[in-house]
């Protein structure tokens, strides 16, 4: 059972993807294809590529103190993605880059709760530059936050392939949350997009302040 805060976020999120989501389907652009992570040219000294593309399994973003379980997420048989029921988790649409892939995008989707509680209800705080790290089995891969933005859902629905689409060149993360409480609806998405860096080395550790 989903209580009244995260069915507040819910339908506010959901609605926006559903059209969205169906869109992609269609014109096919949901489908990835990641090449191996040995192909990726990662930044000498600091970073070194994931063996292999990986599932995600939690996601941490110190700058704004989140920290949360991922879990797999799929489009419903209404075409809808909805994120985890559970207000402290988030979502990683599962057709989506996997970390570590030199392709693709991998798209996360959490919570905002307009009472408070959400885990993504400070995503729209983080600064371009800001580190974003995803553990998976293998590793964990860093990203740094080139971009924070917030579309209308007509916007959304307008730049759904720059959004979503999984041919780009190069793996980048993008998160999702919703914004714009009515009262009774959320109107806009905050998107974040983070370009991928790699496994950080010690010398990498040691520069961006992270833990050994």
């Amino acid at each position: 059972m989903i209580d009244d805060r995260a069915g507040d976020r819910v339908g506010g999120l959901s609605t926006r993807l559903l059209v969205l989501f169906l869109a992609m389907v269609v014109a096919g652009f949901v489908i990835p294809s990641p090449s191996t992570a040995g192909d990726t040219k990662v930044e000498t000294g600091q970073y070194t590529a994931l063996a292999a593309p990986s599932k995600p399994v939690e996601l941490i973003v110190p700058e704004i103190k989140l920290r949360a379980p991922i879990i797999p997420i799929e489009i419903d048989t209404r075409g809808v993605l909805t994120p985890p029921s559970d207000v402290h988790e988030v979502g990683w649409w599962k057709r989506s880059a996997k970390p570590g892939a030199t392709s693709g995008q991998t798209l996360i989707t959490g919570h905002t709760v307009h009472t408070g509680g959400g885990v993504m209800n400070r995503l729209g705080d983080l600064r371009p530059g800001a580190l974003v790290e995803i553990r998976t089995p293998r590793g964990t891969v860093d990203y740094r936050t080139t971009k924070v933005f917030v579309y209308t859902k007509a916007q959304l629905a307008a730049h759904a392939r720059d959004l979503f689409a999984q041919d780009r060149q190069h793996g980048r993360l993008v998160l999702v949350t919703c914004t714009g409480w009515t009262g009774h609806d959320y109107t806009s998405n905050i998107i974040v997009f983070a370009d991928q860096l790699g496994v950080a080395t010690k010398d990498a550790t040691k520069a961006t302040g992270k833990a050994a």
